[in-house]
């Protein structure tokens, strides 16, 4: 926070200039094991982004814990708690870089205090739909509805699906009414999610005039993984195809036993996953299952990427596209 002194004084980059980079660049050093140069960059990002605070508060308190500083990393979350911000249940207790703050006192009240402010957030929570049309004034191909990931906002997730309005598509964009975090949404609860995922599909095919056999179900981490099953399952949105990035697939077995009966409906998939992202095993398993099954599904692992979007991904999703409608299906 603000008011935190780090002790000596470090020469700090600029921060990136939009949110999406600047959780990027983070996570990367995070990854490679940099603690001490993603903290950097957080320190610096602090009052760039006032609506990604309680964000930023939570990579500072995480970082600070796998560096051993255990006690800045406990002010850190009480100083944001106290000016307002709070965190969702689910990452306060199970986020393992946390662990070493659990058995004290003010973490007790950091995590009383933000599932207070959490339940109150959730009673004020409603599902949300935005809809960009193609751009120029053309008439659709097709519809892409694009699923946000865990601690995700419809607005923030649009930003990498722009280029749809662009290539003629119309975008919709469903924003989750479950709360997981300070202005963050997830999709935990499954069947909530497809009642409110219907109701936007009722929305778009009586509201909107688009070629209903040209339906794409895409989404990121947790939003890619809903937009498998959904896609797999053929109800209540009949979707051509699905674009899987960075899925959190947890259970390939249980998915595959849905493509058997999809590839007969002539569903296809593309699944786009970073080399080190850590659900790269369960996608590869899935895809595996999926071809097997006759379900025409192509896989793109992305060099040197973790949990995230390739940084080419306009290039990527239009490449998808051609597949999705298109006759052949590789692995490349």
């Amino acid at each position: 926070m603000a008011s935190m002194k780090m002790g000596n004084e470090r020469a700090f980059p600029l921060p990136p200039p939009d949110f999406s980079s600047l959780r990027r660049k983070v996570l990367e050093l995070y990854r490679l094991g940099l603690y001490r140069e993603a903290l950097d960059l957080a320190l610096q990002a602090r009052g760039h982004f006032p609506t990604k605070e309680s964000d930023i508060a939570f990579w500072i308190a995480c970082l600070l814990s796998r560096l051993g500083e255990t006690e800045k990393a406990l002010s850190t979350l009480a100083e944001a708690l106290d000016q307002g911000h709070w965190w969702g249940e689910r990452l306060l207790l199970h986020d393992p870089d946390l662990e070493p703050l659990r058995d004290r006192p003010e973490f007790a009240r950091i995590l009383a205090v933000s599932k207070q402010r959490q339940e109150k957030a959730q009673a004020k929570a409603e599902p949300l739909l935005v809809v960009r049309p193609p751009k120029g004034g053309r008439g659709a191909k097709g519809l892409v509805i694009t699923l946000h990931w865990y601690m995700g906002t419809a607005e923030e997730f649009a930003k990498y699906w722009e280029t749809l309005e662009d290539m003629g598509f119309l975008l919709a964009l469903p924003q989750s009414s479950q709360v997981v975090g300070e202005g963050n949404f997830g999709w935990d609860n499954g069947d909530l999610a497809r009642k409110e995922l219907s109701a936007h599909w009722e929305t778009l095919r009586r509201a909107y005039t688009f070629e209903q056999s040209c339906v794409i179900l895409a989404g990121a981490s947790q939003g890619g993984r809903l937009a498998i099953e959904l896609a797999l399952e053929g109800a209540p949105i009949p979707a051509r195809g699905f674009i899987a990035v960075a899925p959190a697939i947890r259970d390939p077995e249980g998915l595959a036993q849905l493509a058997q009966s999809a590839a007969q409906r002539g569903l296809r998939g593309i699944l786009i996953i970073g080399e080190h992202d850590h659900f790269l095993p369960a996608t590869e398993k899935f895809w595996t299952y999926a071809c097997a099954a006759g379900l025409p599904c192509v896989l793109r692992k992305i060099p040197g990427l973790g949990h995230d979007f390739p940084e080419d991904f306009p290039a990527e999703l239009k490449t998808a596209l051609d597949f999705l409608f298109s006759q052949t299906a590789k692995e490349e």
